[in-house]
């Protein structure tokens, strides 16, 4: 029997981690060891005991580097956790990254516990190829498919037997908003989807409620929107342009549209007397100052543009090597140079440069793409002191702001294209929100499609939906949807057995029944339930 317990992500959108138990070979594994992010009750449950042995997991399949996937790893580690960590390549260097940031920060585990991890990396092997079934235990397979969310993220298939036939559950993880028809984001390449025949397949539901804009899925209006922006705020106003961005991922798309803008929409403007102030001597600057961000971008440098044997890219979207009008191996090029020289020479007159860590903050630069994403803490602190009180200059928030942050802050005064300069506020600089256009989560009809497309193949066999990571509302509006477009099913469409929200309870997954608990595990599970419900009345309080 193979049996699924949800451990985390159960009521909100972090602590990604579900148990698995495939008891004919008594093999306990892991999808996804994630750390709870947001209030100080999300902080309370990242200290809560595990409900199993870590040092009987045997694996823990990795899906990819945010931290509210991978960041109690290393506090695995520490409690016993000897087993093999898989992930690609570009996860395990992103994910290291990630915990001895977050071991510094946090103060939950150190260094030593991060470097303590056993890694087992998929794609080392030549032969490699998505897709391909590796054995975990006797009886018990797995498959990596590639994932559009960031650089190495992978949906999971797990195969198993049952009598004479295989039965398999699918792991989406994050699931990416870049479709084959619809690569629209600057970075990576579409998403593959579960397979045709998967009995199981378990979602993430971030944004299960949300359908998001037609303008917000088309490059050319966001890269239009963007050098409106910009160049509204360096040839009219005569200001400069901050970006505060997140350092994994969203700071390498905006890299990439800025290089875009130096590249094709600036040029335009050298044909009248608003570059009168850039040449030779005074050249236009963009850019990057995000410490861990310098770190990451060296990952992509080595990873973005990596090819499988097959010789196709394994993550890249081709369509940037056309908007940039440069090949995979000079964008390779530029960001390796930025990462070890600190610059990379567009054109005579405009460079881009990326700041290493513990430099200064450069206030010469023209456009500063700087971390952290929502504006707490990072270098974006000190460009925003120094910039944030002038209306010439401008700030554009690319990502989610959450409660009570500075970014959160700054929100209520943002419109979505620069404002008349009569209107604009005296002592405070323009606020441009453009972080629609950035999201790398599906939106509720890519889950939709993401759930239901098969990719041509034409199987009878029905699966079973388990919803997973995202609140309530979002959860149950995707369920809605989710029947919706069962009862309207288009050819080939995946037949839906059932819909399920995913909880704590275990899951005979060769029956599809509930393992029923004894009545001193229900007696546990109401205890700690009571005790959740009293943290959060005087977390509200």
């Amino acid at each position: 029997m193979l049996k699924i317990k949800f451990v985390g992500a159960i009521e909100g959108v972090s602590g990604s981690c579900t148990w698995l138990h495939h008891t004919d070979s008594d093999t306990q594994f892991l999808v996804d060891c994630g750390m709870h992010q947001g209030n100080e009750r999300e902080e309370w449950a990242n200290r809560q005991a595990f409900p199993f042995q870590a040092a009987r997991l045997k694996y823990v399949l990795l899906t990819h580097a945010h931290i509210d996937h991978c960041g109690l790893l290393p506090r695995l580690v520490r409690e016993g956790f000897t087993g093999q960590v898989y992930a690609t390549r570009a996860t395990r260097e992103l994910t290291e990254l990630m915990l001895l940031d977050a071991a510094r920060v946090s103060g939950m585990f150190t260094e030593q516990e991060v470097k303590q991890i056993h890694w087992s990396i998929l794609d080392d092997d030549q032969g490699f190829k998505w897709g391909r079934s590796m054995r975990l235990a006797e009886g018990v397979w797995m498959a990596y498919l590639r994932s559009s969310h960031i650089l190495g993220a992978c949906l999971i298939s797990i195969a198993w037997k049952v009598g004479g036939e295989n039965r398999s559950i699918c792991f989406s993880g994050d699931v990416g908003c870049q479709t084959d028809e619809n690569a629209y984001l600057p970075l990576m390449k579409s998403g593959q989807h579960p397979f045709a025949d998967t009995d199981y397949i378990v979602v993430e539901s971030t944004y299960g409620g949300r359908v998001r804009a037609q303008e917000h899925q088309d490059s050319q209006l966001r890269l239009a929107r963007l050098a409106e922006v910009i160049a509204h705020t360096l040839f009219v106003k005569g200001g400069k342009v901050l970006m505060p961005a997140f350092s994994l991922h969203r700071a390498q798309e905006l890299l990439m549209d800025v290089l875009q803008w130096m590249k094709t929409n600036l040029p335009a403007h050298e044909q009248g007397r608003e570059l009168s102030r850039y040449d030779d001597d005074f050249p236009l600057v963009a850019n990057v100052h995000a410490p861990l961000g310098h770190a990451v971008t060296q990952v992509y440098a080595k990873h973005l543009c990596s090819k499988s044997p097959n010789g196709k890219f394994k993550y890249l979207n081709a369509e940037l090597c056309k908007s940039l009008a440069m090949d995979a191996d000079a964008i390779q090029g530029m960001l390796q140079r930025l990462v070890e020289h600190g610059s990379f020479k567009v054109t005579a007159e405009r460079y881009l440069s990326m700041t290493k860590p513990k430099q200064p903050s450069n206030f010469d630069a023209d456009i500063v793409i700087a971390s952290a994403g929502m504006c707490d803490n990072g270098p974006v602190v000190s460009y925003l002191e120094r910039w944030g009180s002038d209306p010439r200059n401008t700030v554009i928030l690319t990502g989610y702001q959450s409660a009570g942050s500075k970014g959160a802050e700054l929100m209520p005064r943002a419109t979505a294209s620069p404002a008349p300069m009569d209107s604009l506020s005296a002592g405070q600089a323009e606020v441009i929100d453009m972080s629609p256009y950035y999201s790398a989560h599906a939106d509720q009809q890519m889950l939709l499609d993401f759930l239901f497309r098969t990719d041509g193949f034409d199987c009878k066999k029905p699966a079973t939906l388990l919803i997973n990571h995202g609140n309530p509302e979002s959860k149950y509006a995707l369920s809605k949807a989710v029947q919706m477009r069962a009862d309207s099913r288009k050819d080939n469409d995946r037949q839906i057995k059932a819909v399920r929200i995913a909880d704590a309870r275990w899951l005979n997954l060769d029956s599809g029944e509930v393992i029923e608990q004894s009545h001193s595990e229900q007696q546990l599970l109401s205890e700690l339930e009571a005790l959740r419900l009293q943290v959060k009345r005087l977390s509200d309080s």
